[in-house]
């Protein structure tokens, strides 16, 4: 299905997944930065929040030595900051002797610890490592920080720089900063998909004008040079792109195609011309031998009676008129393929006789016995100048295999309501591989004479009766062709037909 697809859609079902594919991956590596850079903001500002706690408590202590648990409460309402608490016992301080002689503040301060919600034991590790304590809780983010004591701490505590006094443990809200963040990525991806759109848009545009209609022009002309138009050139391209290229390439195949087919028309003209004036000498031979005899016949012997000389002229009358029919049948042939029959109610015996008659003369002189077997009482309607020249054609093809000498068997039948006429020879036969094309024109079974298309006109004139030709060529044992032609007509006597009579015999 994809390669039926256009070269524009190709590209959009090419380009536009990868597209999908890479705002997706984008985005996704965009938020995973933006969540990192949130917990970072988000440590900061604890960090933030948890040195300016230290620097109140510890300016506190050194104004007040005490801490103002009031200021402590207030910093809950910071925005974003959610249950501050500042973690910080009599132990954990260290303070010096003078304080803890106090009774009333360490009372304080034990009251305060316990008022104090339970410290989790991560934030009291807080105490003992000194690091701070991060955890992302859904959209809450946890810090517990440690307070190092300073060298000012160091006038009240009796510890090193650096030792945990307290925590402040809180929880930082996410929801604002996760919001934020979902929709700069929503605005993002719509941006992106947008101008991504507007970009496939102008893309796809772009394509059509500079590739799509200047390729869609060479297909249409390619189409023209296929349909065998080649006089019309493919449309000009100024571009010297690789469509350009292309189009030239085309361009230049179709004038070589052009001149090559011109001369090709040329040499087929003239094969033909050769052809078809070999095929009318072919089959003007055996008239042409008709009229030589009868010429040959009344020059040396002046003694015939008029009715024989009669007879003689009719014959030599007989042939000219087929000469003249034959010509006149290859060149309807070759013009439309197919011939004009005048078709009349004729006798089946007396059609036999002519067409013998106008054999007889070549097959004796080639020493050829013609065997005649006509049961075919009553009359046909076809037209006996055509179905003549199809049986004399198979005559003499017979003949022409006939080198030697031999025998010709000609059997004329009526078969229900079909007339069939049978020829057949003891000649070598017909070569297997020009069997199934024997009836195309110029297909020769390696005649020594004709062109080939005294077949085809054959099986032409026969079809166009409704009629059928067939052959058999068993090996050894000669070519028999038979002609079967429809009837017609119901049996009566003979009528006049395109052929004259003659008289004589039929050799039986």
């Amino acid at each position: 299905m994809f390669r039926n697809l256009s070269l524009t859609a190709k590209l959009l079902v090419t380009i536009l997944p990868l597209v999908i594919v890479a705002i997706g991956v984008s985005s996704y590596l965009n938020n995973s930065v933006q969540q990192e850079e949130m917990l970072t903001q988000a440590q900061n500002s604890a960090e933030t929040y948890a040195a300016i706690i230290r620097e109140s408590i510890v300016a506190m202590m050194i104004s007040k030595e005490q801490v103002d648990d009031n200021y402590l409460m207030q910093l809950n309402a910071l925005r974003d900051i959610n249950h501050l608490h500042i973690y910080f016992t009599p132990e954990d301080l260290h303070l010096r002797a003078k304080y803890t002689a106090d009774s009333t503040l360490m009372a304080h301060l034990t009251e305060r610890t316990r008022s104090l919600p339970h410290v989790r034991s991560e934030d009291r590790e807080v105490l003992r490592t000194g690091r701070a304590l991060w955890q992302r809780r859904d959209r809450i983010y946890h810090a517990a920080i440690p307070f190092p004591a300073t060298e000012q701490c160091q006038r009240c505590h009796d510890v090193r720089v650096g030792t945990p006094l307290g925590v402040a443990e809180m929880d930082i809200s996410l929801t604002n900063i996760e919001s934020s963040i979902h929709n700069t990525w929503v605005r993002s991806v719509i941006a992106v998909l947008f101008f991504t759109g507007i970009a496939i848009i102008i893309s796809v545009m772009f394509n059509w004008q500079f590739v799509g209609q200047r390729l869609k022009r060479l297909v249409d002309a390619t189409q023209i040079i296929g349909a065998g138009n080649l006089t019309q050139s493919v449309a000009e391209d100024p571009a010297l792109d690789d469509i350009g290229e292309l189009r030239n390439a085309v361009e230049q195949m179709r004038i070589k195609i052009s001149t090559a087919q011109e001369q090709l028309i040329r040499s087929e003209r003239l094969s033909v011309v050769g052809q078809m004036a070999s095929s009318i000498v072919h089959d003007f031979r055996t008239p042409m031998s008709t009229i030589n005899l009868a010429i040959e016949s009344l020059e040396h012997d002046r003694k015939y009676s008029p009715e024989r000389t009669r007879e003689w002229y009719r014959l030599i009358h007989d042939a000219i008129r087929r000469m003249v029919n034959m010509a006149q049948e290859l060149m309807e042939f070759s013009r439309k393929g197919e011939f004009a029959l005048q078709k009349s109610d004729f006798s089946c015996q007396e059609f036999t006789r002519l067409v013998v008659d106008g054999v007889r003369s070549n097959l004796q002189r080639a020493g050829i016995t013609l065997n005649v077997s006509a049961d075919c009482p009553g009359t046909a309607r076809f037209d006996p100048d055509r179905m003549h020249r199809v049986l004399v054609n198979i005559i003499s093809n017979a003949q022409d295999a006939l080198t030697d000498g031999g025998s010709i068997d000609l059997t004329v039948a009526k078969n229900g309501g079909e007339l069939v006429f049978s020829v057949h020879d003891n000649g070598p036969g017909i070569p297997s591989e020009i069997r199934d094309t024997l009836f195309q024109p110029f297909v020769s079974a390696g005649k020594k004479t004709g062109s080939g298309l005294g077949l085809a006109i054959a099986r032409q004139i026969v079809e166009q009766h409704g009629g059928r030709i067939t052959v058999k060529s068993p090996p050894g044992d000669g070519a028999t062709f038979v002609v079967t032609i429809p009837v017609d007509a119901p049996a009566s006597q003979a009528t006049g037909g395109a052929l004259r009579r003659s008289t004589g015999t039929v050799t039986r």
